[in-house]
């Protein structure tokens, strides 16, 4: 492809590991609230949180809910669902906003592929996530020094998979689509809102087992090393 000179990423599950990352600072929320004298388990409360958050998520996603009803009832609901004293369910969301986004972790071989790519293309980040959230990600990660330009959905005033967030991200970094591509996990906000807009995609799934519309699909960071 030799037509591509700007790679544009998305950040969580893509680049930024975020399940090992939540996993970890539910664990912490867990212990901290002392929610073992419960007959709570870590798993049953690690498994509410992401069916509440993948729900939420999927309506921010479709414009139906801002950030502060994330910020502000994601933990409440699932402390309604799993029983727990919802008055506790403030400080669990104020310490996960503040303490899940510093943490360092980055998907396999994410970092090899981030220097190998770094010095041949151009590289962004198109994301659904929250500014502060996201740069803390990079930071605490250590990737910032590798991306010229970082859409979110709040500076661009648009969500993946809208074409306007694609079409701001392109202007930011002065790209044309025909030498774009854009790599990410999610079939629908990542691969199809980029195909449509008429970008280039590479769907990354490390399972294997999912299908999107993506003109390349890798399981590995690895795999971008022969790709482009």
């Amino acid at each position: 492809m030799k037509e591509i000179k700007h790679i544009f990423f998305d950040l969580d599950h893509t680049l930024w590991d975020y399940d090992r990352s939540a996993q970890e600072t539910l664990l912490e929320i867990y212990r901290d609230l002392k929610l073992s004298n419960t007959e709570l388990s870590t798993k049953k409360f690690i498994g509410t949180f992401y069916e509440v958050n993948n729900k939420l998520w999927v309506k921010y996603n479709d414009g139906l809910i801002d950030r502060e009803y994330i910020k502000n009832e994601r933990f409440n609901e699932i402390f309604q669902a799993t029983g727990l004293d919802v008055s506790l369910s403030k400080k669990a969301s104020t310490y996960f906003m503040s303490h899940c986004s510093l943490k360092p972790y980055l998907m396999s071989d994410a970092l090899t592929a981030l220097n190998y790519l770094s010095g041949r293309y151009q590289l962004h980040i198109i994301t659904n996530g929250f500014l502060d959230a996201q740069n803390r990600k990079l930071n605490s990660s250590g990737i910032t020094k590798y991306f010229k330009v970082m859409v979110t959905s709040e500076c661009s005033n648009s969500r993946k998979p809208n074409p306007e967030i694609f079409e701001y991200s392109l202007s930011q970094a002065g790209a044309l689509k025909n030498e774009s591509i854009m790599i990410g996990d999610n079939p629908r906000t990542d691969i199809h809102g980029a195909k449509e807009f008429g970008m280039k995609t590479v769907f990354y799934d490390p399972s294997g087992r999912k299908r999107s519309l993506a003109d390349f699909t890798i399981q590995s960071h690895m795999e971008l090393l022969k790709l482009l």
